[in-house]
């Protein structure tokens, strides 16, 4: 007895449909299976219109994947899984479909989505009595109020949202999801979204923009407690508003793709550090990384490039102290390449050395005042020297002989080095840093 029903339940483990004649058979194939581990349905011939012989099923312990063909033009009526409870992971392409998950109460995860421009159910008209998403909802068809179900979540949820999603379904999913449960966000394409209708993003931990354009995100700015920050292959015109800014510190910065121009400043405004690995990829309209000065860059390397920067055609201007910072830590981990030309390894630690301004001992030069309006007092300077003030990007400003002090006026408000070199025997180079008022 004990083999037979090994024998069973093998082969309701793990089960693939790949057309109607399939499905048909699933009863004399398989018995009448209540519980499996995979349903997998594959439609591979286009010709699935029903599936009525899965009855019996009330329970898939991993993934139900309703892969029904675009090239299917059948309805495909689903009552046939009427008496499922629970999946774990449900996704699906809900193209002409009809019928309901009518008993299904708990998933994992839920995606099941049609054709935008051709939907005409919202996602919820499937799954009346849905009580609880754990983990993530992907929704890219229409959230209509009267027929989405007052379902809970896990307290680390997901929501992956698309342009399907308007208005009026953010404030349905404001309404059903609590704010401190939501803690990663997703909007994957979005065209005209408007982010200020979800008004429960203040405690996302994770955010990540792919493929938007002419969207609102002002509200990111009520988020306090940010991990993680995504922009992908942004298409323009989004509006961030006063950008992130509570958000001091994050572990991961990834950005790739990104042919328009984004203001990273405005969108970092307070940014101080970044704990863990950044990424910064294949963008056409980044010039320098002035967004990353004064930010301190991760403490330790991590298994992977700790930072990456690479593949940015117009990036010419590298120089900033938090690469300097970086380099000197784990210089193997940091990935500078396939940039602009001046974007380079050996470029950034040229401009490094310049700006480098640890103390000399035996040189107790000291710059008064500072922050400067005027001119600049060289204090405890004995003889002459050979001085240079560059921008803190390294761009030659001023230049001459200095035995006691600088005029400085005419240089707009902004942080300089100062390089000195004695004219003395020994040549020494000192470097400081200064700020004009």
């Amino acid at each position: 007895m004990t083999v037979s029903y090994t024998y069973i339940y093998s082969q309701c483990d793990s089960i693939v449909l790949r057309n109607q004649l399939e499905i048909n058979q699933f009863i004399s194939t398989y018995g009448k299976c209540t519980e499996v581990n995979h349903l997998i349905i594959k439609d591979v011939d286009a010709d699935i219109t029903q599936l009525d012989s899965l009855y019996s099923l009330e329970r898939i312990n991993g993934d139900l994947r309703l892969n029904f063909k675009s090239s299917n033009e059948n309805f495909k009526n689903i009552n046939g899984l009427k008496n499922l409870k629970y999946v774990y992971f449900l996704n699906g392409n809900s193209y002409k479909v009809t019928g309901q998950f009518s008993n299904l109460d708990t998933v994992y995860f839920l995606g099941f989505n049609g054709k935008l421009a051709e939907s005409t159910l919202d996602i919820f008209s499937y799954f009346p009595n849905l009580t609880h998403i754990e983990n993530m909802l992907f929704a890219t068809n229409p959230i209509i109020a009267d027929n989405t179900p007052n379902f809970s979540t896990g307290t680390n949820f997901v929501l992956s949202i698309s342009s399907g999603i308007d208005s009026t379904g953010l404030k349905v999913l404001s309404q059903r999801i609590k704010r401190e449960n939501l803690k990663s966000l997703k909007i994957f394409p979005g065209d005209g979204v408007d982010l200020r209708h979800l008004t429960i993003i203040d405690s996302v931990e994770h955010l990540h923009f792919a493929y938007t354009k002419n969207c609102n995100f002002t509200n990111i700015a009520t988020i306090r407690n940010l991990k993680s920050l995504s922009l992908e292959s942004d298409l323009g015109n989004n509006d961030f508003g006063e950008g992130l800014k509570y958000i001091e510190d994050i572990d991961y910065l990834f950005t790739q793709n990104n042919k328009f121009k984004i203001d990273y400043e405005k969108i970092l405004p307070a940014l101080k550090s970044i704990k863990d690995q950044v990424l910064i990829s294949s963008h056409d309209s980044l010039y320098n990384l002035g967004f990353l000065e004064n930010v301190s860059p991760p403490q330790d390397s991590s298994e992977y490039r700790t930072i990456n920067i690479s593949n940015n055609r117009r990036l010419n201007d590298c120089n900033s102290s938090f690469l300097c910072e970086a380099l000197k830590r784990y210089p193997n981990s940091v990935n500078i390449q396939n940039n602009a030309s001046k974007c380079t390894k050996d470029e950034i630690l040229k401009y490094c050395k310049m700006v480098d301004t640890d103390e000399e001992v035996d040189v107790p030069i000291t710059l008064s005042p500072n922050p400067a309006y005027h001119e600049i007092q060289l204090l405890h300077a004995e003889g002459s020297f050979d001085y240079e003030i560059k921008s803190i990007n390294g761009r030659h400003l001023l230049s001459g002989i200095v035995q006691d002090h600088i005029n400085v006026m005419d240089l707009p408000p902004g942080i300089y080095i100062l390089s000195l070199k004695s004219q003395n025997s020994d040549g020494l180079v000192i470097n400081k840093r200064f700020v004009k008022m």
